[in-house]
This record gives structure tokens, sequence and C-alpha cells, in this order.
């Protein structure tokens, strides 16, 4: 019986020990299979191509959605903010529009949408694990941002500007000295121009309050520098001033000549006046006759326009008398018979000059024309205020009498015969002035200009010939 039981005991324990190996091997694979499972689950989860569960952009949920179906449903909500962009700007019927392409507006939402789908898929297994399940159970949150440039705008706004601006039109005044009526005027116009800068300013401020009403342009009046009502107040006879003709017709002819040239001229405020510009070269094959004009500041000889330095000097008292600026002014060689001495200014084309500057601030206008045996020059301008007339007076500073004539023996003439070649001179140096002169009385004096008239010593030829007798 002994042995009998010991055999049981045996048969039993074997069964337990295979029992335990079934289930060892059942628990082995239960493991095994779980673990491929949750590896198989890992993989997937960590390659799947949809956002992770938590993560929302500008409060929509992006679970389970591609980036590109994530960019169309952002791109959907947006599009209509963009849309609101519609910039007016309108001066009577006229209007300019831009939308939000003109202003480079735009929302950030790709860039957005890739730093949401880093989300899980940044760092190591474990980091990308953790990562997708606290956004999960907390979530994660990001905005867009909307950005434009309304400087963009700029380019176009100063299109815009010219299309707006007007010019201004001064009032004009015409001189008419031939006609009855010497002057004609035109009004002047109002111009336009937008206001760039604060258009700008102002088109950013209503951009930033997202505020889009129709924006009325600014603009400011372009005054003109000369009216209707100024340009008339320089039609007064602010100079005249005369000279006495004399000499042959061929010397009178010429001063009347190149006294055209400068009827009806006009100075605008600032110009030079030049005479030797004005009326060009005083030659024969532009109308000018001989007449006797100084040569190598000693001898009279005939010349074609012999008689001008007449018409400077002569324009030259009006002008000093109207006030304007003397630029260039050249004294004869000696003193001229026609004016008084040192108010003379002699020209020779082209080197020697009369220039004279307009200093007002307003134009001056010259006639001249030839009466009763003077030839005449008339200034027009605007009548001044702080006086009523000048005057132009000289002063001799200094006096030398003429020298004894040089005598030159010449065997060409007989004894007794003499030639004069040219007239010994006295010498001057004056000093001009102009005075002003107010109701009648001297309010001011000024020097005009110095003048050196040198004294000259004459040349004579006498003959030393001896005559034949008879």
């Amino acid at each position: 019986m002994q042995a009998s039981t010991e055999t049981k005991k045996g048969v039993t324990e074997r069964k337990k020990g295979h029992a335990g190996k079934i289930i060892a091997i059942i628990l082995i694979t239960i493991l095994v299979i779980a673990i491929a499972w949750i590896g198989n689950y890992i993989y997937k989860l960590l390659n799947i191509d949809t956002f992770y569960s938590g993560v929302v952009v500008d409060g929509i949920f992006l679970e389970g959605m591609s980036k590109e179906a994530a960019i169309d449903v952002l791109r959907d909500k947006h599009q209509p903010t963009l849309d609101e962009v519609d910039i007016v700007l309108q001066l009577n019927d006229k209007k300019w529009v831009f939308d939000y392409t003109d202003i480079g507006a735009s929302i950030d939402i790709e860039e957005v949408i890739d730093e949401a789908y880093r989300i899980g898929r940044e760092g190591s297994i474990i980091d990308r694990l953790r990562e997708i399940r606290e956004t999960a159970e907390t979530g994660k949150t990001f905005e867009t941002t909307l950005t434009y440039n309304v400087d963009l705008l700029k380019d176009k706004i100063e299109e815009i500007a010219e299309d707006v601006y007007i010019a201004y039109e001064d009032a004009t005044i015409t001189f008419n000295p031939n006609s009855k009526t010497k002057f004609s005027f035109t009004e002047e116009k109002i111009g336009r121009a937008m206001l760039v800068d604060q258009t700008m300013a102002d088109l950013r401020e209503k951009v930033d309050a997202w505020d889009f009403s129709p924006y009325d342009i600014p603009t400011e009046e372009l005054k003109p520098k000369y009216t209707l009502g100024e340009v008339k107040t320089w039609t007064s006879k602010i100079a005249e001033f005369s000279t006495k003709l004399s000499g042959s017709d061929e010397r009178k002819y010429n001063i009347a000549l190149s006294a055209k040239s400068f009827k009806g001229a006009r100075i605008d405020p600032g110009e030079i006046f030049s005479f030797n510009e004005t009326t060009g070269p005083r030659d024969a094959s532009n109308g000018y006759k001989n007449a006797p004009v100084i040569k190598n500041g000693k001898v009279l000889v005939e010349e074609p326009g012999g008689g001008n330095c007449q018409t400077s000097s002569t324009l030259y008292g009006a002008l000093v008398r109207a006030d304007l600026e003397v630029i260039e002014r050249y004294p004869h060689s000696w003193p001229s018979t026609y004016i008084e001495i040192g108010q003379d200014a002699t020209v020779n084309y082209p080197n020697v000059d009369l220039k004279v500057k307009n200093n007002k601030d307003f134009a001056v206008f010259l006639d001249s024309y030839v009466s009763n045996g003077r030839i005449v020059v008339v200034v027009y301008g605007k009548a001044p205020e702080d006086y009523d007339k000048i005057e132009v007076v000289s002063s001799v500073l200094e006096e030398k009498p003429a020298p004894a004539e040089t005598i030159i023996k010449d065997s060409s003439l007989y004894e007794g015969q003499t030639v004069v070649e040219y007239k010994s001179r006295p010498g001057y140096k004056v000093q001009t002035y102009r005075v002003y002169y107010k109701n009648g009385k001297e309010i001011k004096k000024v020097k005009e200009a110095f003048s050196n008239y040198p004294a000259i010593t004459g040349k004579k030829r006498v003959g030393t010939k001896k005559r034949s007798k008879k």
C-alpha cells in the first residue's frame, strides 16, 4: 500500500508542474501580445498626420484634422475679417478704393498651424508621449496675428495727390505802351494740394481702429503770390527822365532805334536788366548808322551805333530815379553834354554794359519814346509809400584844368598849318547821390555812383614844311 500511495503523489505533483508551465506560457504570451499591441499603438500614435487632442487655434479644436484641412478652416474663419478692409478716399464726386491687399494685410495662419502641428512631434519618444498626454489633459491654445502696413499706400496716395493737385495761377499784368489802355490784366486762380502727410497719419489711425468709413481727403488752398488787386498797383508812373537830342540825324536815328529795344520791357523782381542783352549788337547789320563815338578814350570817330550812350544814360537816369539797384555802370572818358556830370552811363557792345537789378517785390515796366526833341524813358511800377520822388544830384569832388596840348611837328604840313587830332580836356572826380523827398522835404540822401573823368592831354600837329617862294 505504501508504494501505491507514493505513486499517486508523484503523479499529482507532475500534473501541477505541467499546469504551471502552461499558465506561464499563457502569461508570457499575453504579455508579449500586450507589449506588441502597446508598441503598435505608440507607433501609430506617434506617426499620425493629424493634430493631437487638445490642440486649439483661434478657438477651433483641430484634433483629427490634417494641416491642409486646418489651414482651410482657419482661412474660412478669417477671410471675412480681411474682406472688411475697405479703404475709401473721396473728394467731391471722385473716389479711390483700396482693399486688404493694398496694405499688405495678412494673418499668419500657415505659421501658427506649423507651430501647433509640432505638438507631440519633437524630442524623444518619452518627451513626445508626455506632451501628447499633457495636451490632451490641459490643452494647448494658439492665436493667429493680423498684420498690415498702411505705409504701403504711400505711392498710391501720392498718385492721388497728383490727380487732386490744381496749380495756382498768379494774376497777370501786360504792358501795352502803344495802347491808350496801357495795362491789361487777368484774374488769379486759387490752386489746391492734397495734404499727403496728414492723409497717411489719418489712415493709419483709422485702420488701427478698424474704421473703414469713407475718408474725406484733406486739402489746402494754394494761394497765388500775385492777386489782381496787387498787380493793379503796379501801374503807377514811378520815374521819368529825359535828355535833349542833339547832333546829326544819324545820331538821333540811332538813339531812337536803340530806345525801341526796351520799349515795353518788363523787369520782374530779382531780375537783372542788361542794356546790351536787350538791344543786341548795335551795328550796321542791325540797322544802325554811322555817328560819332569816343574811340580809345580820346577821339571821336564815325562808327555804326553812335549816340547809343545817350540812350543808355537816359535809361540809367530813369532807373536810378525808380530806386532800382545798379549792378554795372561806367562813366564816359569825359563828361557828356546832354546830361549832368557824373550821371552818364556809357555802353559798348558786348563788353561795357549797363545792368540794373529789380530789387523790389513787384515788376517794373519800361516805356521809351522821342518827343519834342527829347528822348524820354518812363518807369511804371508800384508807387512807394515812404517817399514821393528821387532826384539825382552831382557833387564835383575834384577838378583838374585841361593840360596844354602836345605839339607834334609835322613836315607834311606847311608852316602855319595846324591839325588838332584831339582836344585837351579837364579832369573831374564826381560823386552822385540819390536824394529822397516826401511831401516836398528831403528825407534821405545816399551815395549813388563815383565817376572819374581823367584829364586828357590833347594832340596838335604843327606844320614845318616851307612854302615855295614865287
